[in-house]
């Protein structure tokens, strides 16, 4: 309960709209009165209108603000309309006697009046004014009704988009536990065949590597991006695992422009794309196949191009669980992305991948 008095009070932008509001109305009031009476015998000068006209209006700042603050409370969803208007028709109520008795009272005190005749000139006004106390007290009513259904549907729009982006984050970190397995399998692998092969010095050399790798990932395991720095480092890791483990199956060359290291993009954006360049080859029978990785920025789009041998039968269609993530995790973070893979002449495939650069990289 103390939290949803504390949510009901507007805050400042409202308050000063609403004294501005009233104190131009009050202005106006008084002008008008004084041009409507100025030639008679009762008038009086502008600024002692002024003041006499100010218990009532200023009275109507508070009723305002007060309002305001009831209305959020009341037009709660858990409540009927026939809760609704049972306690609208009861705050109107106080509000109006209150604002009725407040405002009477201290006119009588600036006019130095005997409060013996208080509730005869209570009732007297009302005669004349009650009508017009009602149609801007129902006015407020609606206003205010408005504004909060208003704020309603921005905070449940809030609400949703964040629970959006909670579920999107989830989504994603099972999409990075799937890869860090896959990735792990086929590293450790490597280390076996090596060890079968007798290449003992390459084997400790790939766990090396290996280790220098698990580091980085668990380094970032609670980071949705990285630098492209750290990124390209990873590569270069698992690029040296597999040369060793290829011999010279792969020629290798990593192209970065400078502008793009400090950039941040998705953590192991790249390394599944890198893997399956490497996988198809490392299974050709021809040496020094090319795996050609260039990562440049054009405007506000890091632009990544990989380039690798492929047998001339490939179609290329095994992409497996690497880049099947990849494309979800891009799917899920960019309304604007480009994920191309094509072949092209000479036996060689091309990956594009053209991401946005953030506000923060710009």
């Amino acid at each position: 309960m103390k939290s949803l008095f504390k949510e009901s009070i507007p805050n400042k932008f409202f308050i000063l709209s609403a004294t501005m509001f009233w104190l131009a109305v009050h202005a106006i009031y008084a002008h008008l009165e004084y041009r409507a009476f100025e030639e008679s015998e009762k008038a009086l000068g502008w600024i002692q209108g002024w003041y006499e006209l100010s218990p009532w209006f200023i009275a109507y700042i508070f009723l305002t603000v007060i309002l305001y603050s009831l209305t959020k409370i009341i037009e709660q969803k858990d409540r009927s309309i026939f809760q609704k208007t049972l306690l609208h028709l009861c705050t109107m109520a106080v509000l109006l006697i209150f604002n009725w008795l407040s405002s009477t009272a201290v006119y009588f005190i600036i006019k130095s009046f005997n409060f013996s005749n208080f509730f005869p000139f209570l009732v007297n006004m009302l005669s004349t004014t009650i009508q017009l106390d009602l149609l801007i007290y129902f006015a407020l009513l609606f206003v205010c009704i408005g504004l909060t259904s208003h704020e309603r549907q921005i905070k449940e729009k809030l609400e949703f988009k964040n629970l959006q982006t909670a579920l999107i984050d989830e989504q994603l970190k099972t999409l990075r536990s799937q890869l860090n397995p896959h990735f792990l399998f086929n590293a450790l692998n490597t280390a076996v065949s090596l060890i079968r092969l007798k290449r003992d010095d390459d084997a400790v050399q790939a766990l090396a590597e290996l280790s220098s790798m698990l580091r980085k990932i668990l380094e970032h395991k609670n980071d949705s991006n990285s630098k492209v720095k750290e990124e390209i480092a990873f590569i270069k890791n698992y690029l040296c695992i597999q040369q060793m483990r290829f011999s010279d199956k792969l020629d290798v060359k990593i192209s970065v422009d400078d502008n793009c290291l400090d950039l941040d993009i998705p953590n192991m954006l790249l390394h599944p794309l890198v893997e399956n360049a490497v996988q198809h080859g490392s299974q050709l029978e021809s040496n020094r196949n090319l795996v050609d990785l260039d990562v440049s920025r054009k405007d506000d789009q890091l632009l990544v191009k990989l380039t690798n041998k492929v047998a001339e039968n490939d179609e290329h269609k095994g992409f497996g669980i690497g880049v099947s993530n990849t494309r979800d995790r891009l799917a899920k973070m960019y309304k604007d992305y480009c994920l191309d893979l094509h072949p092209k002449q000479g036996g060689f495939f091309e990956t594009t991948l053209i991401i946005p650069i953030s506000a923060a990289n710009a």
